[in-house]
């Protein structure tokens, strides 16, 4: 009997072959979806940059079992069974290019800034999370508090000061620029704390570190703080009580809540000095490219490249947190979910560089291994998205270190068969074990 994957050389990749399977885990590329047909020369590019072999499903894609096997006679010997531990670094001369080409494939070629050698988005690390801890943390209380003002006015007013939002968000995107750790460990933290945490601020953060990762400029990066932080500034004009209510919500109290986009682009647009980009995010944070959104039912492209940013940086955060009506989801269980709607929810370029951004296990967030201890990330691991850096707090037996350890993944063994390896087993919610992480700010 013919086997129906086929182990296939990237060399020899050709476009309408359909790819099963790699000879690493998925989510170690960007290839979040797993399982899908080589539309072009980019992917083929992107596949070399990460495998030196690829599983070809003979039965699937528009090139048929006939041409693929005659494509592959010429080949004198074949693997059999799955490649292990290869080591592959997409870090290439060529890679910068590649990424960028998917960014134009994004439609977002003319946001981006100049390459910065050895940065992928053209932004270099340039504190450490220790370092930069203090300063992520003063961001985020500082622009909570301005948000504060922010709604304050809008609700009194009806108008938002934009050049004060543009300043009050400066000192936040310049600590994601230096480092997105800090940030993303602060926003953590502040989630154990409920009603210390603010979600507009979240939002704002996680479009400045998806900006970041698409290599925006400047300006872009300011459009995508600014409209983070005002995405739901059209609430204060609904009613407090359906705001804060708990538990389920019926048809005309979510009609009531879908509102608030109309009431907020009133508030933008009685306001002076606000850029279109920042009016997509509000009016479009919750359309669909499936066209199972609100209010317009917008599809696909139809809509605007920074409502489709809004939307998933919007709904993550919202999944992440606890309200009156919900549990919050852990970030690993997520990204999961994330991942399932790629390709109908949102588009899937979004959605696989948004994952790319946070890391499946975000920094901050608590992770047990499969050898009992647990920890906190620490440091995403672009290149190895399920290897991050994680600081140890809770020993196998669950007893806390009596002092934290700092544990970089890449630097372990990762194969399953090796009895030393070590290797993420779960994504627990935020406060998971008692665990603060802003207790180790300062560790």
């Amino acid at each position: 009997m013919l086997l129906k994957r086929i182990a296939v050389d990237t060399t020899e990749l050709s476009t309408g072959m359909y790819v099963a399977m790699l000879d690493r885990p998925w989510l170690e590329t960007p290839f979040v979806f797993q399982g899908f047909e080589i539309q072009d020369k980019f992917e083929i590019e992107l596949l070399q940059s990460y495998c030196r072999y690829v599983y070809v499903d003979v039965d699937r894609g528009k090139m048929s079992a006939t041409d693929i096997r005659a494509l592959l006679s010429s080949r004198k010997e074949r693997p059999t069974s799955k490649p292990s531990g290869i080591k592959q670094t997409h870090h290439d001369k060529g890679w910068l290019a590649r990424f960028r080409a998917l960014i134009l494939r994004m439609g977002l070629g003319r946001l981006l800034i100049s390459s910065a050698k050895g940065a992928i988005s053209g932004y270099k690390i340039s504190s450490t999370v220790r370092g930069e801890a203090a300063l992520a943390n003063k961001a985020y209380e500082l622009l909570s508090a301005q948000h504060k003002s922010i709604l304050e006015r809008a609700n009194q007013e009806g108008l938002v000061d934009m050049e004060g939002v543009a300043k009050a968000v400066t000192p936040t995107i310049e600590s994601v620029l230096r480092n997105p750790n800090a940030i993303a460990w602060t926003i953590f933290s502040k989630k154990r704390g409920g009603r210390y945490y603010n979600r507009a601020v979240a939002t704002s953060v996680w479009a400045i570190m998806f900006g970041r990762q698409l290599g925006f400029d400047r300006e872009a990066l300011q459009d995508l703080a600014v409209g983070g932080l005002l995405l739901d500034i059209g609430n204060v004009n609904l009613s407090a009580d359906i705001l804060n209510m708990e538990g389920a919500i019926t048809i005309e109290q979510y009609e009531h809540l879908s509102h608030h986009v109309q009431l907020g682009l009133e508030i933008l647009r009685a306001s002076k000095g606000v850029s279109q980009n920042v009016i997509d995010m509000v009016r479009c944070h919750h359309e669909r490219a499936d066209g199972s959104g609100y209010p317009d039912k917008l599809t696909g492209t139809n809509i605007p490249i920074y409502g489709r940013i809004a939307g998933i940086v919007d709904c993550y955060d919202a999944m992440t947190t606890k309200t009156s009506y919900s549990p919050a989801t852990a970030a690993y269980d997520a990204a999961r979910e994330l991942n399932d709607m790629r390709g109908e929810q949102f588009q899937t370029e979004v959605v696989e560089q948004f994952l790319l951004t946070i890391g499946m296990f975000p920094t901050g967030s608590v992770v047990a291994l499969n050898n009992g201890k647990v920890g906190v990330v620490l440091e995403q691991n672009q290149s190895h998205p399920l290897r991050p850096k994680i600081m140890l707090l809770l020993d196998n037996a669950r007893q806390p270190f009596s002092r934290p350890k700092i544990l970089d993944m890449r630097k372990l063994k990762e194969e399953a068969s090796n009895p030393k390896a070590v290797w993420i087993e779960k994504g627990h919610e935020h406060g998971a074990f008692g665990i603060d992480p802003s207790k180790y700010f300062s560790t």
